[in-house]
């Protein structure tokens, strides 16, 4: 459980999916949230949602390929709520799947762009904000194509593991300061990327579901548990961790 004093959460891409279901969860614990996505009208839903439970919270948008515009992030809570307790790295994008040799450069690069580049950019100005105060926690979405390799996208895999190794190497260095860095490596996640990435077919998902070992794909709201309870005290043993929700693999 996340530790209640006001505490203020920041999720990059926390308009849908896992994202908005890490707010929800974050503010059922008491903190207020600050959503950030691209898309106005899906950031602008979400936030009415979150206030309807009772959160207190704000939508920000933001282009993660845009280093002021991540940097304007930050700006935005403190000066609303003076700190910056936690934040959670999740802007994404699934890419176009094919083989290595086929790859368009432009594919490859926008890819490594939003997926790692996006992490390092909300990195840099969190941590610089997190040692001003003392202290926060910071999770960044990095996938379980992080931790092993899969055909046809390895420009996905290719920036999940930069976003481990990047969290291992930044988390050494913040640890003193009394910050924490952590990943999550979830499989398939019962979200709007996957839903992307099989058409829209429930079917395809309930088949590709029933060949994991624990017989289904992930939900949004396992991946929030997670990621809201490596922001507590309860995790303030585990740093540069890459947390794996796959539910035993293949």
């Amino acid at each position: 459980m996340v530790d209640k004093n006001e505490t203020t959460a920041l999720i990059v891409g926390g308009t849908a999916g896992i994202g908005l279901a890490t707010a929800t969860r974050f503010a059922a614990t008491g903190s207020r949230v600050a959503i950030a996505g691209r898309d106005a009208a899906r950031g602008e839903a979400a936030l009415a949602t979150l206030i309807s439970t009772g959160a207190e919270a704000m939508y920000l948008a933001v282009d993660v390929q845009d280093t002021s515009s991540v940097e304007a992030l930050v700006k935005a809570v403190t000066a609303k709520w003076g700190r910056l307790d936690y934040a959670f790295n999740n802007a994404g994008w699934e890419g176009v799947p094919g083989p290595v040799q086929e790859a368009a450069e432009d594919d490859w690069t926008r890819m490594i762009d939003i997926k790692l580049n996006g992490v390092w950019r909300g990195l840099r100005t969190q941590i610089t904000q997190m040692r001003k105060q003392g202290y926060g926690a910071i999770v960044n979405m990095a996938g379980n194509w992080g931790l092993n390799g899969f055909p046809n996208f390895a420009a996905y895999c290719a920036a999940a593991h930069g976003i481990v190794g990047l969290t291992k190497a930044a988390a050494l260095e913040v640890a003193a300061a009394n910050i924490r860095i952590n990943a999550v490596c979830p499989g398939a996640v019962d979200a709007p990327m996957l839903d992307r990435m099989v058409d829209g077919s429930a079917e395809a998902k309930k088949s590709f579901g029933q060949q994991l070992a624990i017989g289904r794909v992930c939900t949004p709201e396992e991946v929030a548990n997670l990621v809201v309870w490596l922001c507590s005290s309860e995790a303030s043993y585990i740093n540069g961790a890459s947390i794996p929700l796959d539910g035993g693999g293949v």
